[in-house]
């Protein structure tokens, strides 16, 4: 079943990095929010929460935040695609719901590694 999740991910990316962005003006890049001046257990939280929370906000091309609909629409969107691949007793709605699911879980959890591997990368390997 390795096909099934390479086949997933190469759809889902093509849906939230190129088709939708390019159809809404969404810039679905990720900007980290970075260090602040608040003590280091309110940062960590506030910036783990930014970093999630970019699953539903997202940069348009203009500037401005918006709803990312490119993010959450296309990992629906490549979630019913899979259908197609699936054998039937992964077709059900439920499977299919757990699928998105899981995509929006794993591009949040991309989000906060992004926000935090500046720190990680300064602190394991000293900048280098």
């Amino acid at each position: 079943y390795y096909w099934h999740t390479f086949a997933d991910q190469t759809d889902e990316h093509l849906w939230t990095a190129f088709l939708l962005p390019v159809a809404l003006h969404q810039d679905p890049r990720y900007y980290t929010l970075g260090s602040g001046t608040m003590d280091k257990h309110n940062r960590f939280f506030k910036r783990a929460g930014y970093a999630f929370s970019r699953i539903l906000v997202t940069r348009t091309d203009g500037g401005g935040s918006n709803f990312n609909f490119s993010e959450v629409v296309g990992s629906g969107a490549s979630s019913g695609i899979s259908n197609l691949y699936y054998p039937s007793s992964n077709r059900t709605w439920t499977k299919t719901g757990q699928r998105w699911a899981l995509n929006l879980g794993i591009d949040g959890a991309t989000f906060v590694f992004k926000e935090f591997w500046p720190d990680l990368n300064r602190a394991i390997f000293h900048g280098k």
